[in-house]
Formats: structure tokens, C-alpha cells, sequence
């Protein structure tokens, strides 16, 4: 147990994730630019907080808000969209990296400049975002949104422990595991979803059919692909709270992971890529690895992406671990906008992931499913069989089956410090064979200590 004696919570917050973000990566949240601060297609230079001003076209008033982001992908057919049907609404934005965007943030307000009039909110620092108190609350007039039209495993995640709702969800992130049809057939015996589950359905069991694989092999292939994958997926799928009160409960959230890792590692049950990187993502093609973690984005970034002639020969099936939800990001209103640009915003949010229109855009233009559970209702909408996926339904497995297994722990203000060890621990236990569990959890605990300040805090 490891009680710090240094600076206090509220300077962490301030300086302390400066160096810290300097160093992250985006996990699940489209980091589609690495651009900062570059201005888009969208909007001309910003003036950061907003403004309303006067349209030539037949003298209509325009009120100008802004919004900073980095996920391209998502914001540039979204508001080029909006703006086409809402002429009395212009959205200037500033393309800001995701590893500078809470830092950016927190200087503005440090310095009292203008903050956007829309801020993305990463799910990792969302408890960080929280702390602010720079948010709408979006239950409270005008804007009137009930939580309850959202995924239950999702719709207070953005909320506040007094009940305030300070974003909407961009989209879900349910997860599962993709595979290899042609290699599940080969080794398992069958390429069924729920047969595979069955087989699979303890962490024990990929240890168990893992050595078997690479005994019929002849040490040729591997159940994973990448040590950081899997980490990603156990820790993402434990509920355990991080943080309890003043504790942090690091070594009863990574113990279980960094032990079935090691277990895996030295079983020879996952491979030794380095997840993310050019090398990793060439696998998806190739013959050697069986299973995928598999957020649902990944199916369009990761799967489709890296294997576009491998259509027909996946699967997604149910993790021994229960579905999980990995990524996401929420979208907020400032309260030092005007009124008119609370009332703007608002429009744009409420017809991203209130309307029928806006959803479909996200849907066609982004694959992107959003948090409202009345557009799933409609069996079409996320619905149907995929060609890619020999036909399966993984839409309606994705936002069905493993959406209702799903169980998010309390947010932490230290996710994303935790969150980069748990890397730290996944690159050192694959790379070294002589690191047990013990020495993983001793590292990561060293770590805690350097990385979080406030003597507070009692890591565990």
C-alpha cells in the first residue's frame, strides 16, 4: 500500500496530465488527425468561444459557434450535413490532437480564454471533465434530455455524483471477439458463433485450447495476436471500480489481467505484436491468428481495413468475459457560451443523436450507432445480415446481446493514468519472459507513486 506525500488533487488536474496526455493515444474514440489546432474545411478561423453575426443572404441572422475536436472522421460529414439543412447555424472548428486536447482545456480556463462552444470529452477522463464545472447540465431547461433514452450500461457515464448530465454519448462502443472462420473450423471444429462461446467460455478455457492450437500448429498460430489487445479487452471487461473513496484499487483491478497475460505469454496462447502498429494490423490478412478483440469499430478500421479481401471468412462471438464496452466519447455545452450558442449547440446535439436525421448520417457516413435506444427499435437500423461476416447479424448481436451484458465500472478521475500503465505492463510482460505477475504489479504500483500526487490518495 502506497500513500503519496506531494502536491494536492487540484494541481494534478492542472499540470500534472499535461506530460502525462503529451504521451497517450486514443482508444476508441476515432484519432483521425494529428493535426493540432489545424482549422477544417468547416469553419474559418475561430474565434474559440463563438459569436453571432449577420449573414448577407437576404439578411439573415447566423449565430457562429465552435467546437473543438480531433475525430474527423465523425465531425466533418456531421456538421457539413447540419449545416446544409440549418443555414442559420455555422460551426467554426479547431482540430486539436487527442493527446493535447484535455491540457488545451485546462489552460483555457487556467488562463480565462474563451472556451468552444462544444467540447468532446474523452470516456478515459470523463470524471476529469466532471471535475470542470464548465458543463450544462443537459437534464435541466432548455434542453430537457432524459437519461433514460440511452443505454442503461451507458447513459451515466457523463453524469455527475449530483446528477448532472454534462454530454451525450457520440456513439456506443459494445465489444466482443472477431475471428477467422477458415482457422476456427480447422482448429475448433466449427465456425458457429455460439458453438465457439461454448468452448470459450472461461478465461481458463483460451489457455486450455491456446497450447492445443499450437501443438497442432506446430507452434504456427496463435489464438491473439498481441499482448496489448488482450490487455485492453480483460481490463475493460472487469467492472471493478478503480477508485473507491480516497483508495485506488490498482492491484485488485490488474492483478487478473497481468496474470491470465502471463499465463497466455508463457503458453504461447497470444503473439508477440506490438497492438496498433503497422506489423500488428497486417494480421488481420494473414493465416496465423484465430481471434480479435473486437470493438465495434474495429470491425471498419481494424478488420475491414487490414483484410478488404477477407470477406466472408469472420465471425464475432461472445467473450468468456461477457460483452465489454471499449472507447467512446461524449460531447458537452459549455456554460460560458451565450445563449444564443447554447441554443445553437443544442440544435446541432439534438439532431446528431435525437433525430432521425442525424442519426442516419452518422450511421451512412460514419458507421457510427448512437446512444438512444428508441432508433433500435427499428430492426433495420443497426440490424442485418453482413456479407463480410459470412451473413451473421452482428449489428443486432453488437447493440442486442452484448450491449445488455454489459457492466461499466464507476469512472476515476485516474482511468487514463492507470490506462497507460496497464500499457507499460502489457509492452514489459510481452517482451520480457522473465516478468511474473508479481514484478508486473510491483512496476505498475512504482508507477502509481510517480504519476499521481495528491497524499490523498492511498494505492492500493
Amino acid at each position: 500500500m502506497i500513500r503519496r506525500d506531494s502536491m494536492k488533487l487540484r494541481k494534478i488536474l492542472t499540470w500534472g496530465l499535461a506530460s502525462m496526455l503529451a504521451a497517450t493515444s486514443l482508444a476508441g474514440c476515432g484519432n483521425s488527425s494529428s493535426n493540432a489546432d489545424a482549422k477544417t474545411p468547416t469553419g474559418q478561423e475561430s474565434n474559440a468561444g463563438g459569436q453571432q453575426n449577420t449573414s448577407g443572404d437576404a439578411g439573415s441572422d447566423v449565430t457562429t459557434i465552435t467546437y473543438w475536436g480531433w475525430d474527423t472522421n465523425w465531425y466533418e460529414p456531421m456538421i457539413k450535413a447540419f449545416e446544409k439543412d440549418h443555414p442559420n447555424i455555422k460551426i467554426e472548428v479547431t482540430n486539436v490532437a487527442y493527446s493535447d486536447y484535455f491540457t488545451k482545456i485546462q489552460q483555457a480556463i487556467a488562463s480565462g480564454s474563451e472556451l468552444p462552444t462544444m467540447v468532446q470529452q474523452s470516456c478515459t477522463l470523463i470524471a476529469n471533465y466532471k471535475e470542470l464545472g464548465v458543463f450544462e447540465d443537459l437534464t435541466q431547461a432548455p434542453y430537457n434530455v432524459d437519461p433514460n433514452k440511452f443505454f442503461d450500461f451507458i447513459k451515466d457515464r457523463a453524469m455527475t455524483e449530483d446528477g448532472k448530465l454534462i454530454g451525450i454519448e457520440q456513439s456506443v462502443s459494445p465489444s466482443a471477439i472477431a475471428y477467422k472462420r477458415d482457422l476456427a473450423k480447422e482448429y475448433f471444429g466449427t465456425d458457429d458463433p455460439n458453438e465457439l462461446a461454448k468452448i470459450l467460455s472461461t478465461p481458463e478455457d483460451y489457455i486450455k485450447y491456446g497450447k492445443e492450437v499450437q501443438e497442432k500448429s506446430g507452434g504456427k498460430t496463435y489464438l491473439f495476436h498481441s499482448g496489448g489487445a488482450v490487455a485492453e479487452w480483460l481490463y475493460f471487461a472487469d467492472s471493478t471500480d478503480l477508485q473507491n473513496g480516497k483508495t485506488l484499487n490498482f492491484t485488485k483491478k490488474m492483478t487478473p489481467v497481468m496474470d491470465l497475460l502471463v499465463q497466455m505469454r508463457d503458453n504461447k496462447v497470444v503473439d508477440t505484436f506490438e497492438n496498433g502498429t503497422p506489423q500488428a494490423n497486417a494480421t488481420y490478412a494473414g493465416d496465423s491468428h484465430i481471434f480479435y478483440p473486437c470493438p465495434n469499430w474495429a470491425i471498419t478500421y481494424y478488420i475491414k481495413a487490414n483484410d478488404p479481401d477477407g470477406s466472408g471468412n469472420w465471425g464475432l462471438m461472445m467473450p468468456a468475459t461477457g460483452g465489454y464496452s471499449h472507447g467512446g466519447c461524449s460531447i458537452g455545452i459549455t456554460n460560458t457560451s451565450t445563449d444564443a450558442e447554447k441554443a445553437a449547440a443544442w440544435e446541432f446535439m439534438n439532431w446528431a443523436f435525437l433525430t432521425q436525421d442525424g442519426v442516419d448520417v452518422a450511421k451512412s457516413e460514419v458507421e457510427y450507432y448512437v446512444p438512444t435506444k428508441e432508433f433500435y427499435e427499428d430492426a433495420s437500423y443497426a440490424s442485418g445480415e453482413d456479407p463480410f461476416f459470412a451473413g451473421q447479424d452482428i449489428g443486432g448481436f453488437l447493440y442486442g446481446e452484448i450491449a445488455g451484458s454489459i457492466q461499466l465500472p464507476t469512472p476515476s478521475i485516474y482511468d487514463q493514468t492507470v490506462i497507460d500503465i496497464r500499457d507499460l505492463l502489457a509492452t514489459a510482460i510481452m517482451s520480457d519472459g522473465s516478468m511474473t505477475v508479481e514484478k508486473a504489479i510491483e512496476k505498475g504500483l512504482e508507477e502509481c507513486q510517480n504519476r499521481i500526487m495528491d497524499d490523498s490518495i492511498v494505492i492500493e
